[in-house]
């Protein structure tokens, strides 16, 4: 590889249209395409403990076996493509451009590397936040309710089922899909559903405050059995099937079964669990209908909503930063220049 300092997916991210880099990742994904004139090119995802590119790689691209310390030629219509080079370490050397105002990459050459010298470990993303503070503020939610529902909680939370929830990604794409996201995700849920929960109460509602924090902490629990990291997030097949709503009450109910939970309590937990996406459309087979369900919704919503404007690139051009459309939000989304406005 060239004498270029190596950058990550973060840095790439401010570089400008022409300028040439050097990234280390894994390859989360190589397709093959053709252009007007039937020439192959390959459309990858490359990862790194920072985030998510994608590059194209141009039928004149150079592809390299280096593990051996020399590299060697890597016919891209050999048997062994794209295989060896999918979940493996690679280097990229590649250049900015741009399309239709937005930022591309191009890789040029891409270098198998030696997994010994490059783990696969080192690239994988995970929370920014350290894992040991969101056990804390978990355990304090848990902590802070009333005895009927920290009890139930702490059974719920330990064990095999603590040791998944607190590794697991919350998706595979698109919101928190990395190490420990599972539990950062529930976290901001939580919190940003007691924030309006209190907002209600204090205004005259009849809230259940406890139950709200609960139902909160246990809506995602079938993504335990939903994901998986190997190494990266991706479905299992009970996830793809039956879906984490599903596979989530069916854990909730067996527990709460074996824990004696007080009936009504378990309803009201339960229809938390099952009407958390909002729609029927979005796979909840009810729509949410008491005032915990709302807002434990409301705050699930919001929070993917939140990850997704936040986690969209810049422009790269100057230009105010507007999102390509995105089919699982139903709209683009705007990173407006406040900046420029004077007091």
């Amino acid at each position: 590889m060239s004498d270029m300092m190596n950058s990550t997916t973060s840095q790439l991210r401010g570089l400008a249209s022409g300028d040439r880099f050097k990234i280390l990742g894994v390859l989360q994904q190589v397709k093959q395409r053709f252009d007007r004139n039937k020439r192959p090119f390959w459309e990858v995802a490359l990862v790194d403990s920072e985030g998510t590119i994608e590059a194209k790689v141009w039928s004149d691209g150079k592809w390299w076996d280096a593990r051996s310390g020399e590299r060697s030629p890597v016919e891209p219509g050999s048997p062994e493509m794209p295989g060896v080079f999918l979940n493996a370490p690679i280097g990229a050397i590649g250049t900015v451009s741009e399309f239709k105002g937005k930022q591309q990459y191009q890789f040029s050459e891409l270098f198998l590397l030696d997994p010994e010298k490059y783990p696969i470990s080192g690239f994988i993303q995970s929370s920014p936040i350290p894992i040991e503070q969101m056990e804390e503020e978990f355990r304090a939610l848990v902590a802070g309710c009333r005895p009927a529902v920290r009890d139930f909680l702490e059974k719920v939370f330990r064990g095999d089922t603590w040791r998944k929830f607190r590794e697991a990604p919350a998706a595979v794409t698109m919101h928190h899909a990395y190490v420990h996201g599972l539990i950062e995700h529930t976290l901001s849920v939580t919190k940003g559903a007691r924030a309006l929960a209190q907002t209600y109460i204090d205004s005259g509602i009849d809230m259940d405050l406890d139950v709200v924090t609960a139902g909160g902490l246990l809506h995602d629990i079938g993504k335990i059995d939903s994901y998986r990291l190997d190494p990266f997030p991706s479905m299992t097949l009970p996830g793809t099937v039956i879906d984490h709503i599903a596979l989530g009450f069916s854990r909730f109910s067996l527990l709460a079964g074996e824990h004696s939970l007080d009936e009504a309590l378990e309803t009201a937990l339960g229809h938390i669990l099952v009407s958390h996406h909002g729609r029927k459309e979005y796979g909840s087979p009810v729509l949410p209908a008491t005032p915990e369900a709302m807002v434990v919704s409301s705050a699930d919503e919001l929070d993917f909503l939140m990850y997704c404007w936040g986690s969209f690139p810049e422009s790269g051009n100057g230009e105010v930063s507007i999102s390509d459309f995105l089919p699982s939000a139903g709209r683009r989304f705007w990173r407006p220049d406040t900046r420029k406005v004077e007091d």
